[in-house]
């Protein structure tokens, strides 16, 4: 129980220091709406040159303990929602009775929560749309940690708004994984670290952690991957000279349209590869000491994602 309480106490400790280091991006604002009574904030960034229609969204969710500030500097994904035209939003999670942000995905310490983070976010979609020209089509989800698990909440539950999801060292609780029945295939591009020792790729179906019982990745790409009748294609590795090699499993559908993709990072943490920090951050290298965040530095996993939303409308 101690050492339990040792890692998850390092690890928001971390998240916390991280949320701290905001980037100046492009003219983001701040906003707020009430849902459920609850006044919930977020972060938008819209790009000055946006197309008058068919604009695509990006929902972007911090992990537990982070912030839409911290997910946001750290995944550079306003520089690259220029480049693609894309809108992003950064909700903020709830407080829970720690005190800590977080989505509320069914952690085993999170039971008595009745906060439904799903219709929050559906809320905000909605609330964006009748704002800026959105195309109902090109609405995606991603999302670090807790953020990448609700991603696939999202996927399970509202498969008719999302269009693809993008979950960064995310799973799925038992119980999810046990009610998935989305309304449509998912194209689903998805990273993990062999090595994470918060969201471990073989799962932790005996709650040995304390988050509660979640799924292995092979378990749950398998599950994505039979929902889009998905058929595995030629694995294949990247190599690097100073980094972990990734292998790079994918799964695709006879029509062509519907994919699933696994950057299995060989020996990587609990990281977002590539992620915006200075070499001489202090918070990186603690980060990438305890937990592997930051450690990856040869693969830019937001670029990728942005690719991979932005073929998928």
């Amino acid at each position: 129980v101690c050492k339990k309480m040792l890692i998850r106490t390092t690890t928001m400790v971390l998240l916390a220091l991280l949320s701290a280091n905001v980037a100046a991006f492009q003219e983001p604002y701040n906003g707020s709406l009430t849902h459920e009574g609850v006044q919930r904030q977020y972060i938008v960034h819209v790009p000055e040159d946006l197309p008058s229609s068919s604009v695509g969204l990006i929902v972007a969710m911090h992990g537990y303990t982070g912030s839409a500030e911290s997910i946001m500097s750290y995944s550079g994904l306003n520089a690259l929602a220029d480049e693609y035209g894309f809108i992003v939003a950064y909700p903020q999670g709830t407080e829970d009775q720690q005190g800590n942000a977080f989505f509320n995905v069914g952690y085993g310490f999170h039971t008595d929560s009745a906060v439904d983070d799903v219709g929050y976010i559906l809320t905000l979609v909605e609330h964006l749309a009748a704002k800026h020209s959105i195309d109902p089509l090109r609405v995606y989800a991603t999302g670090m940690s807790n953020g990448g698990d609700m991603s696939y909440l999202l996927a399970c539950k509202a498969a008719d708004v999302f269009r693809a999801i993008a979950p960064v060292a995310g799973t799925m609780m038992v119980a999810t994984m046990d009610d998935c029945t989305p309304s449509a295939p998912m194209p689903v591009f998805a990273i993990n670290g062999t090595a994470d020792n918060i969201t471990r790729y073989a799962g932790d179906y005996d709650d040995a952690d304390g988050w509660g019982a979640y799924h292995s990745v092979d378990q749950i790409i398998n599950l994505w991957a039979g929902h889009a009748t998905a058929q595995a294609q030629t694995s294949t590795t990247l190599n690097y000279a100073n980094d972990f090699s990734i292998s790079v499993d994918r799964y695709t559908a006879e029509t062509g349209t519907t994919e699933i993709i696994l950057y299995r990072v060989e020996g990587g943490g609990h990281d977002w590869p590539g992620a915006r920090f200075a070499w001489w951050d202090l918070r990186r290298l603690l980060s990438v000491y305890a937990m592997g965040f930051g450690e990856h530095r040869s693969f830019d996993a937001s670029r990728h994602i942005a690719e991979f939303f932005n073929k998928n409308n």
